[in-house]
């Protein structure tokens, strides 16, 4: 008998793969967490049902989520990420070696476990020198450390559950207290297909905390739709077309996704969401 994971989008949409075996399965405080051996994206974890990353297309959201901020930000020092467990995130931020401090704070120390088990090539960076693990609440450790940050990253789950309070707009003015003069923020902002009342609030809810923000898109198969949206944000005015070429050019290499041409054209957004959700951006 074949064993299939489907994750439904509300009543109306299901993403479905087949399992080729269930390598992990346990509950924490927080919520539920499974990790799974499929043929086309290889170990999947998945969190309360949804998707959070897998072997084969991790490196489009790890790319897109580090590599932005730290190629536009102009002396990036110190970094927090706020989520991102599995460590993919942290990975991509120790490629740059001007970063000399990065912090991951993440609520769920099971998550983390596990993925230093089953995913060892996401997770690798966890142990580096320059990584500070921080097993607690988000909210509150923004809230704890004021003007302490070059670069914040939200890398959190969906607005449910133990990630809806990344989404507050009480959360982002935290987060711009947190960060130093030119500072930038960059949280995950879910698919450009997502309900217009999710997307609008957050939306709304990063402009209650930033005076400036823009969005970006980058193509992620096992995310719903296959197109993931990301916004930055800071107290500056942001502009795409002025990253640190010299500083991208010393990642380049190692990089599967992101080209010194696609840094600024993953911001051209489609007139139908610009419209809608980022229209002054």
């Amino acid at each position: 008998m074949e064993l299939w994971f489907t994750e439904q989008e509300k009543d109306q949409v299901r993403f479905g793969v087949r399992v080729d075996g269930v390598l992990f399965r346990g509950k924490s405080e927080f919520q539920e967490i499974e990790v799974l051996e499929t043929a086309p994206y290889g170990r999947m974890l998945v969190l309360d049902g949804c998707v959070m990353t897998t072997d084969v297309d991790e490196f489009v959201y790890h790319e897109c989520i580090a590599h932005v901020p730290a190629c536009l930000h102009k002396n990036p020092k110190k970094a927090l990420v706020v989520g991102g467990g599995d460590g993919g995130t942290v990975r991509e931020l120790l490629k740059h070696k001007g970063i000399g401090e990065i912090v991951l704070c993440e609520i769920d120390g099971m998550v983390v476990e596990a993925c230093r088990k089953y995913f060892p090539a996401i997770a690798c960076g966890l142990d580096d020198k320059r990584v500070k693990v921080e097993i607690g609440d988000g909210v509150a450790y923004v809230k704890e450390h004021e003007k302490a940050f070059d670069i914040i990253i939200i890398d959190s789950t969906d607005p449910i559950g133990p990630g809806e309070g990344l989404f507050s707009g009480e959360f982002y003015k935290s987060v711009a207290r947190a960060l130093k003069p030119g500072g930038l923020m960059v949280a995950q902002s879910e698919a450009i297909w997502f309900g217009d009342d999710v997307l609008g609030r957050i939306h709304r809810n990063i402009s209650a905390g930033f005076a400036h923000k823009k969005t970006y898109l980058g193509a992620i198969p096992t995310y719903p739709r296959g197109v993931w949206s990301w916004t930055m944000a800071s107290a500056e005015p942001i502009d795409p077309k002025n990253f640190d070429r010299e500083r991208f050019g010393q990642v380049a290499a190692g990089l599967k996704y992101l080209t010194q041409d696609s840094m600024v054209s993953v911001f051209d957004l489609p007139p139908f969401f610009r419209a809608k959700f980022a229209k002054n951006d």
